[in-house]
């Protein structure tokens, strides 16, 4: 499966626009936001700690809900998204929670946690690469998913990069012999912006009924897409066609796709104007799955 990323003049042209997002966070934002990452992996690292063979999607989901309510979260960007074997590919606009129990864990499997936390009205937007047992294949997408994410800071700050990185991500991702996942996501998008929400988004799961929009709004917070289209959506998401400015905080998710399987790895970026750097490096530690 081969996603082909189309450009679109007005999308482009839209990306340009003047956004509040573009303003530089403070230190006090930066503190804040890296407390909410915090905890989404230590979600993720806790959750893998306990999984086994025949856990379901939606058990494991369950159980990270239950460990982000304990520890004093009330709303989300999303809902947490569990993919165990096929479903972590990412198929085309198929990146989403599962619908009931879904797939059951197997030995071998590649599993990818993400989940996306409001803390404090601080989003931690973040999603774990594991497996159950070793996975050398994986290893190797993981080592290749970390030699892109030293390399993004810089290319996000070199202006010969910065407005089409996008294409240099989907380059490096084809050039490793792996093809591009962000067809599975809506807009294919490889990163979106982050958000300080007010008091009512912070302690309110508020989503819009699936029966009215859809689905994917369904499992969106409502104060994430408001956001959204309060800011015409096309500065606010990184794909093909944004062309403007990088300035501001960043949940960063390029995803590939492998032999029957994906790979990703998300976190927060800041993009100062003189910088670019991710929160910490827990994305980093590499946890497996015990069989």
């Amino acid at each position: 499966m081969t996603t082909q990323f189309t450009s679109s003049p007005l999308a482009r042209t839209l990306s340009r626009l003047p956004s509040s997002s573009t303003h530089p966070p403070s230190a006090t934002d930066v503190e804040a936001f890296r407390r909410a990452q915090r905890l989404a992996f230590d979600c993720a690292q806790a959750c893998a700690a306990e999984m086994r063979v025949g856990w379901t999607e939606g058990r494991t989901a369950k159980w990270m809900f239950g460990y982000l309510h304990d520890h004093g979260v009330r709303s989300y960007l999303h809902k947490p998204i569990v993919a165990f074997g096929d479903r972590t590919v990412a198929h085309d606009d198929q990146w989403e929670p599962p619908r009931g129990p879904g797939l059951t864990l197997k030995e071998g499997d590649v599993v990818i946690l993400d989940c996306a936390p409001v803390l404090e009205g601080y989003t931690g937007d973040i999603a774990y690469t594991l497996a159950v047992g070793e996975h050398p294949e994986l290893d190797r997408a993981r080592d290749f998913l970390t030699d892109l994410r030293a390399e993004l800071p810089e290319r996000i700050m070199d202006p010969a990069t910065s407005a089409t990185i996008f294409d240099w991500v989907d380059q490096q991702i084809r050039g490793a012999g792996f093809q591009n996942g962000a067809g599975g996501y809506g807009e294919h998008v490889m990163g979106h912006r982050v958000y300080r929400h007010g008091k009512f988004f912070t302690n309110h799961p508020a989503s819009p009924p699936e029966k009215v929009f859809g689905y994917f709004p369904s499992w969106h917070s409502g104060g994430f897409l408001l956001n959204n289209v309060r800011r015409l959506v096309a500065p606010e998401v990184l794909n093909v066609n944004h062309r403007g400015l990088k300035t501001g905080v960043w949940a960063i998710e390029p995803h590939l796709r492998a032999d029957g399987w994906g790979a990703k790895f998300e976190e927060l970026l800041v993009v100062q104007p003189d910088r670019a750097y991710w929160l910490d490096d827990i994305s980093q530690e590499r946890i497996v799955i015990q069989p």
